[in-house]
């Protein structure tokens, strides 16, 4: 059976949520009460599920000409090569993913791996203008405070 005939038998049925569908039309400009139409909400639905499809149809004939049975990147980036707003988004999107992953690789070298001498190379040596502020408050006006011994 062709592939494409197997994605007409799940026609009219909904691959997204309600919830899922409302957030993509608010952040879409959808200046609504929270509700959309459920026509509205199906129609995109069905826009939405469409576009996937064919998206990742032209992607595996891409990897298929190339001899693979597993689609890559590149193959997606082939077949959005026509649409310049595609291509920019999918590119976009994979250079914020590597900045984030060096930032954890970062966040993961420095976690939990201080040692004594990673401290002592973090501490400043003191010189002779720290003595300056080095006073003795125990002694306040004479008398002992702190103690609690009432001397």
């Amino acid at each position: 059976m062709e592939p494409r005939a197997r994605v007409g038998k799940n026609r009219g049925q909904q691959n997204f949520t309600d919830q899922e569908l409302q957030h993509f039309l608010f952040a879409h400009g959808d200046v609504g009460d929270g509700q959309s139409l459920e026509t509205t909400r199906k129609v995109l639905d069905e826009l939405l599920t469409d576009f996937i499809t064919e998206m990742c149809f032209e992607a595996a004939r891409s990897s298929q000409l190339a001899g693979r049975q597993k689609i890559k990147l590149d193959d997606i980036k082939f077949a959005c090569r026509k649409n310049p707003t595609y291509l920019g988004k999918i590119q976009e999107i994979f250079g914020k993913k590597e900045e984030i992953d060096q930032a954890k690789k970062l966040v993961d070298m420095n976690d939990d791996k201080i040692t004594k001498s990673n401290v002592k190379a973090l501490e400043e040596p003191l010189g002779d203008a720290d003595d300056v502020m080095d006073v003795d408050f125990r002694t306040v006006g004479g008398k002992s405070g702190g103690t609690g011994t009432g001397k």
